[in-house]
Protein backbone atom coordinates (compact mmCIF):
# COMPACT_ATOMS: atom_id res chain seq x y z
CA UNK A 1 0.00 0.00 0.00
CA UNK A 2 1.20 3.44 -0.86
CA UNK A 3 -0.08 6.29 1.83
CA UNK A 4 -0.69 9.89 0.51
CA UNK A 5 -0.99 12.72 3.89
CA UNK A 6 -2.52 15.94 3.29
CA UNK A 7 -1.82 18.28 5.67
CA UNK A 8 -4.01 21.49 5.67
CA UNK A 9 -6.14 19.05 3.66
CA UNK A 10 -9.01 22.05 2.83
CA UNK A 11 -11.08 20.68 0.16
CA UNK A 12 -8.62 17.60 -0.10
CA UNK A 13 -7.97 18.88 -3.85
CA UNK A 14 -4.26 17.49 -3.59
CA UNK A 15 -5.60 13.73 -2.26
CA UNK A 16 -8.49 13.39 -4.77
CA UNK A 17 -6.81 11.42 -7.08
CA UNK A 18 -4.98 9.81 -5.03
CA UNK A 19 -8.36 8.91 -3.29
CA UNK A 20 -9.30 7.82 -6.37
CA UNK A 21 -6.98 5.04 -6.74
CA UNK A 22 -7.31 1.51 -4.71
CA UNK A 23 -3.76 0.90 -4.69
CA UNK A 24 -3.17 4.43 -2.72
CA UNK A 25 -4.22 4.97 1.23
CA UNK A 26 -4.91 8.53 2.13
CA UNK A 27 -4.95 10.57 5.45
CA UNK A 28 -6.29 13.69 5.21
CA UNK A 29 -6.04 16.63 8.02
CA UNK A 30 -7.31 19.88 8.62
CA UNK A 31 -8.59 22.08 11.59
CA UNK A 32 -11.90 23.35 10.35
CA UNK A 33 -15.07 21.57 10.91
CA UNK A 34 -17.20 22.75 8.16
CA UNK A 35 -14.67 21.22 6.03
CA UNK A 36 -16.10 17.03 7.47
CA UNK A 37 -19.31 16.89 5.18
CA UNK A 38 -17.31 17.98 1.82
CA UNK A 39 -13.80 16.07 2.22
CA UNK A 40 -15.03 12.63 3.51
CA UNK A 41 -12.82 11.08 5.61
CA UNK A 42 -10.94 14.33 7.22
CA UNK A 43 -9.33 14.07 10.32
CA UNK A 44 -9.78 17.09 12.38
CA UNK A 45 -6.23 18.55 14.43
CA UNK A 46 -4.84 21.48 14.97
CA UNK A 47 -1.62 21.26 12.72
CA UNK A 48 0.47 23.81 14.99
CA UNK A 49 0.43 20.96 17.59
CA UNK A 50 3.66 19.23 15.60
CA UNK A 51 3.80 16.75 18.00
CA UNK A 52 0.40 15.55 19.09
CA UNK A 53 -0.13 15.41 14.87
CA UNK A 54 3.26 13.27 14.69
CA UNK A 55 2.37 11.03 17.58
CA UNK A 56 -1.11 10.57 15.44
CA UNK A 57 0.40 9.66 12.17
CA UNK A 58 2.68 7.48 13.79
CA UNK A 59 -0.05 5.51 15.06
CA UNK A 60 -1.90 5.40 11.86
CA UNK A 61 0.89 4.72 9.60
CA UNK A 62 1.83 1.54 12.05
CA UNK A 63 -1.79 0.28 11.83
CA UNK A 64 -1.61 0.66 7.66
CA UNK A 65 1.91 -1.21 7.67
CA UNK A 66 0.95 -4.11 9.83
CA UNK A 67 -2.57 -4.92 7.71
CA UNK A 68 -0.98 -4.17 4.86
CA UNK A 69 2.43 -3.42 4.55
CA UNK A 70 3.67 0.04 3.71
CA UNK A 71 5.32 0.48 -0.09
CA UNK A 72 6.20 4.43 0.12
CA UNK A 73 4.61 7.52 2.03
CA UNK A 74 4.15 11.03 0.34
CA UNK A 75 3.45 14.32 2.41
CA UNK A 76 1.44 17.00 0.91
CA UNK A 77 1.20 20.30 2.49
CA UNK A 78 -0.31 23.37 2.25
CA UNK A 79 -0.57 26.07 4.88
CA UNK A 80 -2.82 28.75 4.55
CA UNK A 81 -2.00 31.55 1.80
CA UNK A 82 -3.77 34.73 2.92
CA UNK A 83 -0.82 36.23 4.58
CA UNK A 84 1.20 36.11 1.61
CA UNK A 85 -0.98 36.65 -1.61
CA UNK A 86 -0.63 39.49 -3.37
CA UNK A 87 -4.24 39.28 -3.85
CA UNK A 88 -5.00 39.92 -0.22
CA UNK A 89 -4.20 43.40 0.80
CA UNK A 90 -4.43 43.32 3.67
CA UNK A 91 -1.65 40.84 4.38
CA UNK A 92 1.01 41.73 7.04
CA UNK A 93 3.90 42.68 6.39
CA UNK A 94 5.14 40.46 9.01
CA UNK A 95 3.85 36.87 8.32
CA UNK A 96 3.05 35.00 11.32
CA UNK A 97 5.24 31.61 10.22
CA UNK A 98 4.44 29.14 13.03
CA UNK A 99 2.51 26.79 10.59
CA UNK A 100 5.37 27.17 7.82
CA UNK A 101 8.12 26.30 10.73
CA UNK A 102 5.60 23.31 10.93
CA UNK A 103 5.45 22.13 7.40
CA UNK A 104 9.52 22.24 8.11
CA UNK A 105 9.40 20.24 10.75
CA UNK A 106 7.09 17.77 9.67
CA UNK A 107 9.69 17.09 6.39
CA UNK A 108 12.05 16.96 8.94
CA UNK A 109 10.71 14.41 11.44
CA UNK A 110 8.03 12.47 9.48
CA UNK A 111 10.64 11.05 6.88
CA UNK A 112 8.48 10.61 4.17
CA UNK A 113 9.95 8.96 0.78
CA UNK A 114 8.29 12.33 -1.04
CA UNK A 115 7.18 15.89 0.45
CA UNK A 116 5.63 18.57 -1.11
CA UNK A 117 4.98 22.34 0.55
CA UNK A 118 2.51 24.42 -1.70
CA UNK A 119 1.75 27.95 -1.98
CA UNK A 120 0.98 31.13 -3.81
CA UNK A 121 3.90 33.14 -5.58
CA UNK A 122 3.70 35.71 -3.39
CA UNK A 123 5.26 33.38 -0.84
CA UNK A 124 8.40 32.25 -2.56
CA UNK A 125 10.69 34.96 -0.90
CA UNK A 126 9.69 33.87 2.61
CA UNK A 127 9.22 30.04 1.91
CA UNK A 128 12.08 29.66 -0.02
CA UNK A 129 14.06 31.13 3.10
CA UNK A 130 12.46 28.84 5.44
CA UNK A 131 12.62 25.51 3.86
CA UNK A 132 16.01 26.49 2.79
CA UNK A 133 15.38 25.80 -0.88
CA UNK A 134 14.14 27.64 -4.58
CA UNK A 135 10.91 26.23 -5.75
CA UNK A 136 11.45 22.92 -7.35
CA UNK A 137 8.16 23.08 -10.00
CA UNK A 138 5.57 26.04 -10.46
CA UNK A 139 2.18 25.58 -12.48
CA UNK A 140 0.35 28.19 -13.08
CA UNK A 141 -0.76 29.70 -9.16
CA UNK A 142 0.08 26.92 -7.73
CA UNK A 143 4.18 27.13 -6.32
CA UNK A 144 5.86 23.64 -4.70
CA UNK A 145 8.73 23.31 -2.90
CA UNK A 146 10.01 19.70 -2.24
CA UNK A 147 11.68 16.42 -3.05
CA UNK A 148 9.01 15.13 -5.42
CA UNK A 149 9.43 14.20 -9.49
CA UNK A 150 8.53 17.04 -11.88
CA UNK A 151 4.84 16.41 -12.51
CA UNK A 152 3.46 16.32 -15.90
CA UNK A 153 0.24 18.78 -17.07
CA UNK A 154 -1.76 18.14 -19.88
CA UNK A 155 -5.19 20.12 -18.87
CA UNK A 156 -3.88 23.42 -17.79
CA UNK A 157 -6.32 24.94 -19.84
CA UNK A 158 -9.14 23.32 -18.33
CA UNK A 159 -8.71 24.30 -14.82
CA UNK A 160 -5.94 27.74 -14.92
CA UNK A 161 -8.74 30.00 -13.70
CA UNK A 162 -9.88 28.01 -11.42
CA UNK A 163 -8.37 29.65 -8.56
CA UNK A 164 -10.08 32.62 -8.81
CA UNK A 165 -13.34 31.05 -7.87
CA UNK A 166 -15.34 32.45 -5.13
CA UNK A 167 -18.49 29.93 -4.40
CA UNK A 168 -19.78 28.54 -1.27
CA UNK A 169 -19.96 30.31 2.14
CA UNK A 170 -17.94 33.53 2.73
CA UNK A 171 -16.22 31.38 5.58
CA UNK A 172 -15.41 28.39 2.89
CA UNK A 173 -14.71 30.87 0.02
CA UNK A 174 -10.99 31.04 0.45
CA UNK A 175 -10.94 26.98 0.24
CA UNK A 176 -12.69 26.92 -3.01
CA UNK A 177 -10.14 29.73 -4.28
CA UNK A 178 -6.85 27.78 -2.86
CA UNK A 179 -8.53 24.03 -3.96
CA UNK A 180 -5.77 22.24 -6.02
CA UNK A 181 -6.86 21.13 -9.28
CA UNK A 182 -7.24 17.94 -10.15
CA UNK A 183 -4.40 17.58 -12.89
CA UNK A 184 -2.06 18.26 -10.19
CA UNK A 185 -3.02 15.72 -7.92
CA UNK A 186 -3.29 12.97 -10.71
CA UNK A 187 0.03 14.28 -12.60
CA UNK A 188 2.04 13.98 -9.17
CA UNK A 189 -0.07 10.10 -8.33
CA UNK A 190 1.44 9.12 -11.50
CA UNK A 191 4.58 10.45 -11.63
CA UNK A 192 5.38 8.76 -8.29
CA UNK A 193 3.47 6.17 -9.66
CA UNK A 194 6.13 5.70 -12.42
CA UNK A 195 9.44 6.89 -10.75
CA UNK A 196 11.97 4.32 -10.30
CA UNK A 197 14.55 5.34 -8.22
CA UNK A 198 14.56 8.69 -6.39
CA UNK A 199 17.10 9.03 -2.65
CA UNK A 200 14.69 10.81 0.10
CA UNK A 201 16.04 14.46 0.61
CA UNK A 202 16.17 14.92 4.97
Amino acid sequence: MKVFIDLFSGLGGAARAFDEDPSWTTIKIDNNPELVPLNRGLILMDLAQVDAVLHALTLMLQKIDDDQGIEKVVLWMSPPCNQFSHANRNRPEEPDLTLLDACVQYVHRLHSDYWLIENVHGAKPTFTDEIGRAPTQEIGPVVLWGHFPLIPIRTRDEWKHRKMEAKGSRTLRPNYRAIIPYPISEGLRDAIDHQQTLNAYW
